[in-house]
C-alpha cells in the first residue's frame, strides 16, 4: 500500500488507525487538512453516538466528542502552542489515570512547571501556548463555549 493510499485510508477510516483523536492531530504523515478531514469524520461519529445515547439507543458507550473537539482545536494553534497543548493534555490524562509506578510526582511537577511557564508568559502579556491565562476573562469565555458543546 502506498503512502497516499495509507493516508487516504486514515482519513476515511480513522477509527481503524487511531485509538484517540489526539493521535490523529499528532500524526506526522498527515497534512493539517487531512488531519482536519479525519477529525471531521470522528466528530460526526461522536455526535451521532451522543444523539443516540441521549435517545437511549446505545449500549452505554461514551461519546468522545470532547476529545475530538479538543484535537480539532489543537490544529488551529501554532506549532509551538500545539506542542505545548499536546504535552499538557497528555500529562493531565496520565495524571487522571492515577499512576502507581512512581511517576505520579514527576507528572505533577511537569504540569506545575508548564503552568508556571504559562503564568510567567501571561504576566508579560503573552501566552506560552496561545491559550488564555488561567482565571482570565478569555479563559472563562473559552470554558463556557466548551461547556455548551459537552453532551
Amino acid at each position: 500500500m502506498t503512502t497516499n493510499e495509507t493516508n487516504q485510508n486514515k482519513i476515511e477510516k480513522p477509527h481503524a488507525h487511531f485509538e484517540t483523536p489526539r493521535e490523529v492531530a499528532a500524526d506526522p504523515t498527515l497534512s493539517k487538512q487531512e488531519k482536519g478531514e479525519a477529525l471531521d469524520s470522528l466528530e460526526q461519529d461522536a455526535r451521532l453516538l451522543a444523539t443516540a445515547s441521549g435517545e437511549g439507543m446505545t449500549g452505554g458507550e461514551p461519546s468522545n466528542l470532547r476529545e475530538v473537539l479538543d484535537a480539532k482545536e489543537t490544529l488551529e494553534l501554532s506549532p509551538t502552542a500545539n506542542a505545548y497543548e499536546l504535552v499538557l493534555r497528555d500529562l493531565m490524562s496520565r495524571q487522571a489515570a492515577d499512576p502507581q509506578d512512581g511517576t505520579k510526582e514527576l507528572i505533577e511537577h511537569a504540569i506545575e512547571a508548564l503552568n508556571a511557564l504559562e503564568h510567567a508568559a501571561a504576566s508579560h502579556g503573552s501566552s506560552a501556548a496561545g491559550i488564555p491565562p488561567q482565571g482570565s476573562d478569555a479563559e472563562i469565555v473559552k470554558e463556557i463555549a466548551l461547556e455548551k458543546l459537552d453532551p
